[in-house]
């Protein structure tokens, strides 16, 4: 009798693992889903967030090698991660308003990383201000009406208005 495999291996890596620690996943677009280890899914769906999001910010059905090797140059020489490198791009179209010339992560560099940091954390604090002023206890006044007994209104008869 033939014996139980016990193992996967990992669809990206090829490392075996136990059966337990894998995970089946198919993306979105895929048509077969594929078993992966934790690291190798994370790292999958971190790739596949980021696709998603260059594609929403510019327009595009997919990023180019340009952006890729783009993104690698970022991971590579500052640790960016894709989180950082979108959320700086974000900032760079939706915020700054800066025209799209081409589809490119030329623009998201240290300065620009830092100042969109610091926009974020502003509005982080803005948001944090106004949670704490809707967390204050609403007060309550009561306010009595009193009914205007003194009126210069004068009574005018439409009869009086009418030709004989």
């Amino acid at each position: 009798m033939g014996q139980i495999r016990q193992t996967r291996k990992c669809y990206d890596c090829k490392q075996e693992f136990r059966k337990e620690e894998m995970v089946e996943y198919a993306s979105a677009k895929a048509t077969v889903a594929h078993w992966y280890c934790p690291a190798c899914l994370q790292k999958k769906q971190d790739r596949e967030m980021f696709s998603d999001r260059v594609c929403e910010i510019f327009g595009i059905k997919g990023p180019g090698p340009r952006i890729w090797t783009e993104r690698k140059r970022l991971q590579d020489t500052y640790g960016y991660t894709d989180s950082v490198i979108i959320d700086c791009l974000d900032y760079i179209y939706n915020v700054k308003h800066y025209k799209k010339l081409s589809e490119s992560l030329v623009l998201v560099k240290p300065q620009m990383v830092d100042e969109m940091k610091k926009w974020k954390r502003g509005e982080s604090n803005k948001l944090n201000g106004l949670l704490a002023a809707m967390a204050q206890p609403i007060e309550h006044v009561q306010v009595e009406v009193q009914e205007n007994t003194h009126s210069n209104k004068k009574i005018i008869n439409a009869d009086d208005f009418l030709d004989d």
